[in-house]
């Protein structure tokens, strides 16, 4: 269920209002119908006995039910004359003043002399005891209980996030090491979320700076080699200036491979960022093209290249088509250049569930089994008799712009020798 979070403190919130609300409601509840037993019954209906008693046989009769009824309530009864100028009227009152409950009542005698029966408590103090409008214990556990559902609802939602504070601020420091999804995978909501997704966050920072740092020595030894023959070469021109001609040819082709290999490397670095994937091409239309281009190339080395596309509904691809070019043609030369005369490179496009497979096959040497899996990575190069005309970039960056268009990319020796590279790239559906 999404925003778990919010029905959690929703439902947390809920339940201790309605928890702290049932409790005081039936405390108050009990504590008034307590309250109402006493005054509203017990004392008004001995006041009315009182007074009928004295409007039928006069005052002395009710004095002395009074006195046999039992102490500390006999003191609380009193009767006074009531001196009014119409002895017709007759008053009925109740009230709590100054914390004293009172019940007072008129009653005329038999003689037409009018009095007034009074019941005064002057030992009950309704009001002691109460903070705002409630009983003292009522009122300690409420503000108790608020107090210890709050802490454990404070720290529920506070502790996940002090954690991931503490995992941002190690990350901050360099240290990609902390993982905080164990520690949060039993809350099942948001924050188990935010953590699975910090933890990942981590892992993809800890993968880009390892390539980056793998990639900078890669670099850095790659360039060792022709600037030590720049270096070299320079050496014997100062040395012998009757070969200064043969120096600076070598100078020349070094520095022309020095061009060439920090082209490549600022294709790979830039491979991401060079184009948005926000264009439409229809992938067979592409390949036919590459493959035009590559028969091009081939035909002096007397090596055929063929396409041969099968029955195809769906070919629209949505992403960049030169990075995708590229890509298959690195793929098809790097055939090429592995394939002897008179061999064949085949290349195929077919539907594969909701990819569109491309398999560029050759019929070359192939790669040893334990190599298969490092061939897509910078600077690996297979020995071949045309080691040197290339860095070992091609299928680097092959696999980095299909990966960029959510594809795979893999490669597999096959039976009767040769490597099939396979290449799927999800078809664009409306």
């Amino acid at each position: 269920m999404s925003r778990r979070l919010f029905w959690k403190i929703l439902i947390i919130f809920w339940g201790i209002f309605y928890l702290t609300f049932q409790l005081t409601w039936i405390g108050i509840s009990f504590y008034l119908e307590t309250r109402d037993t006493k005054t509203f019954y017990h004392i008004p209906t001995k006041v009315e006995m009182i007074a009928q008693l004295l409007q039928i046989s006069g005052e002395q009769e009710a004095v002395n039910f009074i006195s046999h009824l039992p102490e500390p309530e006999r003191s609380c009864f009193s009767i006074s004359l009531f001196k009014v100028q119409d002895s017709d009227i007759e008053l009925s009152t109740s009230s709590a003043s100054n914390g004293n409950f009172v019940y007072q009542k008129t009653a005329t005698a038999p003689d037409g002399i009018s009095y007034l029966i009074s019941f005064k408590d002057p030992e009950t103090n309704y009001d002691r005891g109460m903070i705002f409008n409630m009983p003292i214990p009522m009122f300690l556990m409420g503000i108790t209980g608020g107090l210890i559902f709050s802490l454990f609802l404070a720290w529920n939602l506070t502790r996940p996030l002090k954690l991931i504070r503490k995992g941002f601020h190690r990350v901050s420091q360099g240290d990609l090491s902390v993982r905080l999804f164990d520690k949060l995978k039993n809350r099942h909501d948001e924050l188990a979320e935010l953590a699975h997704d910090f933890d990942l966050m981590v892992e993809q920072l800890n993968i880009l700076i390892s390539d980056r740092q793998a990639l900078l020595h890669d670099v850095s030894h790659e360039l060792r080699t022709p600037l030590a023959r720049l270096q070299l070469a320079i050496g014997i021109a100062q040395q012998n200036t009757q070969n200064i001609g043969n120096s600076l040819q070598r100078i020349e082709l070094e520095s022309e491979r020095l061009d060439k290999l920090i082209g490549e490397i600022l294709t790979y670095s830039r491979s991401e960022i060079m184009n948005p994937l926000d264009e439409y091409f229809d992938l067979k239309e592409l390949i036919s093209v590459i493959v035009e281009d590559a028969k091009y190339e081939a035909e002096p080395q007397k090596i055929q290249v063929t396409f041969v596309p099968t029955l195809i509904i769906h070919s629209i691809i949505k992403g960049n088509a030169e990075q995708i070019r590229r890509a298959v043609e690195n793929i098809i030369r790097n055939a090429i250049r592995f394939s002897k005369p008179g061999q064949k490179v085949e290349v195929s496009l077919k539907e594969s569930g909701r990819f569109l497979q491309i398999d560029v096959s050759d019929h070359g040497p192939g790669v040893d089994d334990y190599k298969l899996s490092t061939i897509f990575e910078p600077f690996v190069r297979i020995q071949s008799p045309e080691l040197g005309k290339g860095y070992g970039l091609g299928l680097a960056i092959a696999k980095k712009s299909i990966v960029m268009h959510t594809g795979t990319i893999k490669a597999h020796n096959r039976d009767t020798g040769g490597l099939i590279i396979t290449i799927k790239l999800p078809y664009w559906r409306p």
